[in-house]
């Protein structure tokens, strides 16, 4: 089909355009919205701030296409081949791109919030302080892709290939990112509140400063990661493993470690206001100079650990395994 057919076509009402060859044409800035393209050929064309919105695309190819600024907002497009192709500033609000290929795809300054690629194929793509509020990353594999200062806010993430991705100053705040491995990353300063990451990997991972606010981290494993300084208030920890773990001087008010495994955890300077450390292992933990009124050491293990004296008097004690300083005092 060539542009003039097309056109005409779409001008008389033809919205069915499934299995078209489009391979090569230029489309720039013509309106094309919620027509049927599925099955067609775009490799290599020119659809440049084209409007495809509402459109369905479901295993079409545009490798090495370009859709500089085109609207594509609320489009289908499952199952299709975008590899190497130019979305830069393309809305795609609302798209679908699941189990899509879009290795080396051009999105810089693209419109992606709440978009979805489940399971899509995004190794080495650019998004760079893209806005991706909501976006569906889950089981999506971002291998090398840059996501340096994106607005991640309420994605889900859970199950996505993030080696060698670049998370530098991202913002997570409300991400979903259950089971995922985050260790020997370097998130320190970076809005965590509210994330939901239970059942993860965090070892030897750098979190100075950043804010854990209100976090779900159940069973997750924090081993050897240093949290000094992190805003921890309120955080869900529990049945969690922080084994050797730096928390000097965190905020951790009403922070809930129930049943967690914080052996030689340093807790140095903390501020551990009605923090919940119920059936913890705190063997050889370091609570020195920490506030600790109010906290809850029921049925804790608190042997050889270090405490101040009468660190413990504002604490609840009931069936710990006592330590050698709170024994003394």
């Amino acid at each position: 089909m060539d542009k003039q057919d097309l056109l005409i076509a779409y001008k008389q009402g033809d919205r069915l355009m499934n299995e078209s060859n489009l391979s090569g044409l230029n489309l720039s800035g013509e309106l094309l919205k919620e027509v049927n393209f599925s099955q067609s050929n775009f490799s290599t064309g020119v659809f440049d701030r084209a409007d495809f919105s509402y459109c369905q695309f479901h295993d079409s190819t545009f490798e090495r296409a370009s859709l500089f600024g085109s609207n594509l907002s609320y489009a289908k497009l499952d199952r299709c081949n975008l590899s190497h192709t130019n979305l830069t500033k393309a809305n795609l609000q609302g798209a679908r791109i699941n189990h899509s290929n879009l290795n080396y795809a051009q999105l810089s300054g693209a419109i992606l919030y709440w978009a979805s690629f489940y399971r899509a194929q995004l190794q080495k793509v650019n998004l760079c302080g893209a806005n991706l509020r909501g976006i569906n990353f889950r089981g999506a594999d971002l291998t090398g892709a840059n996501l340096s200062w994106a607005n991640l806010s309420q994605a889900k993430l859970s199950g996505a290939i993030l080696d060698d991705t670049n998370l530098d100053g991202v913002r997570l705040r409300g991400a979903y990112l259950n089971a995922l491995d985050l260790s020997h990353r370097n998130l320190d300063g970076l809005d965590l509140q509210n994330i939901i990451f239970n059942g993860g990997q965090c070892h030897h991972t750098y979190l100075a400063g950043a804010n854990l606010t209100n976090a779900q981290l159940r069973l997750t494993q924090f081993i050897e990661t240093v949290f000094d300084q992190a805003t921890l208030c309120q955080a869900d920890f529990r049945e969690g493993n922080l084994q050797r773990a730096s928390l000097k001087r965190v905020e951790a008010i009403a922070t809930n470690f129930t049943k967690s495994i914080l052996i030689e955890a340093n807790f140095e300077g903390a501020n551990l206001q009605n923090a919940n450390f119920s059936g913890a292992n705190l063997r050889d933990a370091n609570f020195r100079n920490a506030d600790l009124r109010g906290a809850n050491f029921t049925d804790a293990n608190l042997s050889n650990a270090q405490f101040d004296p009468m660190q413990l008097r504002d604490c609840t004690l009931a069936q710990t395994i006592p330590s050698e300083d709170s024994a003394a005092a």
